[in-house]
């Protein structure tokens, strides 16, 4: 993990295939990734609605905007304003292309200086992003960045994977426990508002020994992985798609990725 560059691995992934596979699972495609992303828009959605936040009243800072799937939610879904960011150049270029009316910045989120200019505002996202951060003292960092970034009482929302054992590590990814992750959030005043899954049947179900998610995932995969026949790939996201939605409803944790709200207490 010690020469992983994330800079260069990030631009490398935009240039080579940008599109929801390259912000999204590697190795899905894009019409099954389409379908995780349209999972991800509903569950985000319902979030915010049930944690009262008001985003018309909101300045929000969108980290790591990749493709812009974010920047659009947040504006979709009445941001007052929205920025975007990110620190891999082929990534900033088509997002200031794509997004002419958004401010997007170069910002590293791990970097021990931060743009001055940026100033604060009253929502800071950042999905699927964490969990990059192989550096322990740059994952501890990008948390005191994001308090900085943020005003008084305003909200951090975040995905992670939360194991509830030992972390598992990679070279361009770490999923941390619950219990790594936490004592961050106390150290920078943020409290936590609400938790919930994003997924349920359509990710890697890493916390869970349960054989019927594990052979879920297996068929994913085998299904997926027919890049002669993507519309398969379609067919499955959209038959999974209805499940997901009505089961996560009742669910407060899940077998993979889940999103935060916390709030800055001062």
């Amino acid at each position: 993990m010690g020469n992983f560059d994330p800079r260069a691995y990030w631009d490398a992934r935009h240039t080579k295939r940008y599109g929801p596979e390259s912000v999204g699972f590697a190795g899905l495609g894009v019409p099954f990734n389409v379908w995780m992303y349209r999972v991800r828009r509903h569950v985000v959605a319902r979030e915010i609605r049930k944690s009262g936040i008001s985003l018309s009243l909101c300045d929000v800072l969108d980290i790591g905007s990749g493709t812009g799937f974010y920047i659009d939610l947040w504006s979709r879904l009445g941001a007052r304003s929205v920025t975007g960011s990110d620190f891999a150049p082929f990534a900033l270029a088509a997002l200031r292309e794509k997004f002419p009316a958004h401010c997007v910045v170069e910002l590293d989120i791990t970097a021990s200086e931060r743009p001055l200019d940026l100033g604060q505002f009253d929502l800071v996202s950042a999905f699927d992003i964490l969990y990059h951060i192989v550096d322990d003292e740059k994952y501890s960092l990008a948390f005191h960045n994001i308090k900085a970034l943020l005003r008084p009482r305003g909200y951090f929302v975040f995905s992670e994977n939360f194991l509830s054992g030992v972390r598992e590590s990679a070279d361009y990814q770490v999923s941390r426990s619950y219990a790594e992750i936490t004592p961050l959030l106390a150290e920078n005043d943020l409290e936590i508002v609400r938790r919930a899954p994003v997924f349920l049947l359509m990710n890697r179900p890493l916390k869970s020994r349960s054989r019927v998610l594990s052979a879920t995932w297996a068929l994913i995969r085998r299904v997926t992985a027919r890049r002669d026949r993507p519309y398969l790939g379609d067919w499955l996201g959209a038959a999974l798609y209805p499940i997901e939605i009505s089961a996560l409803r009742w669910l407060s944790t899940g077998p993979t990725t889940e999103m935060m709200i916390c709030r800055r207490r001062t």
